[in-house]
């Protein structure tokens, strides 16, 4: 199902508008890259997306053509979304293991990211900041299927890292869902639009925050063009 902003307006208050009014679909199957400079209101409009901020006004849905989910539906709308916050929690005294089962089975993992289930049985607070995210990221795919929504993912990891949670993030839009992210990881972005066939460009896209609202951009654009659009 695509993910639809109808008239949404996105901030903090009336007189803090950061985004808006605000239509806009993104598509089922495809990556969805957000970029924008700090305070540009890319974490507001994620968190709003996913009912973590309320709206100011305007509406969040999920279509497919035939059927509407709205976020009232609340027990088939937290199957449907997923998100993974800028900063891991810190103070979770769970084991990896257990964080995963609360959203699905654990073993599931494996098949994405083998590495990680070197983790399970460490405590979710005894983890790097690094390790943490990339823990959180398998929890939100073991939670739907559908959309991931995720806030500079690949913040706290090194190169390799980077790669990897790229890696699990392409499995999960090859398996037909959809991610949507803001990232300043421009290198990654740049690896991955090169490294894709064109039916996933198709439904795939990368938009920019200026002056309030969603900018499209050539998904093929060279890190050096986008770093030179975020000065």
């Amino acid at each position: 199902m695509n993910l639809k902003a109808s008239n949404l307006v996105v901030g903090h208050s009336p007189e803090r508008v950061l985004l808006g009014p605000l239509d806009h679909a993104w598509k089922a199957g495809g990556m969805h890259l957000v970029l924008g400079g700090n305070g540009s209101g890319k974490s507001t409009l994620l968190r709003t997306l996913v009912q973590a901020h309320p709206a100011l006004s305007g509406e969040v849905s999920m279509s497919d053509g035939k059927q509407k989910l709205r976020p009232k539906e609340r027990a088939t709308w937290t199957k449907a979304i997923a998100f993974v916050s800028s900063r891991p929690p810190q103070q979770v005294g769970l084991t990896v293991k257990e964080v995963w089962a609360l959203s699905g089975n654990p073993s599931e993992v494996e098949d994405w990211h083998p590495d990680l289930m070197g983790l399970a049985a460490f405590r979710l607070s005894e983890l790097s900041d690094g390790q943490a995210q990339q823990v959180m990221v398998a929890r939100a795919m073991l939670q739907s299927n559908r959309w991931l929504v995720l806030d500079e993912p690949t913040a706290f990891l090194d190169v390799q890292a980077q790669r990897r949670l790229w890696s699990m993030l392409d499995g999960h839009v090859a398996r037909g869902g959809g991610v949507l992210m803001a990232t300043h990881d421009l290198w990654g972005v740049e690896r991955w639009s090169e490294a894709q066939f064109e039916a996933t460009l198709a439904l795939s896209s990368l938009t920019m925050i200026r002056r309030g609202n969603l900018r499209a951009l050539p998904l093929n654009s060279s890190k050096e063009d986008l770093s030179e659009l975020l000065a």
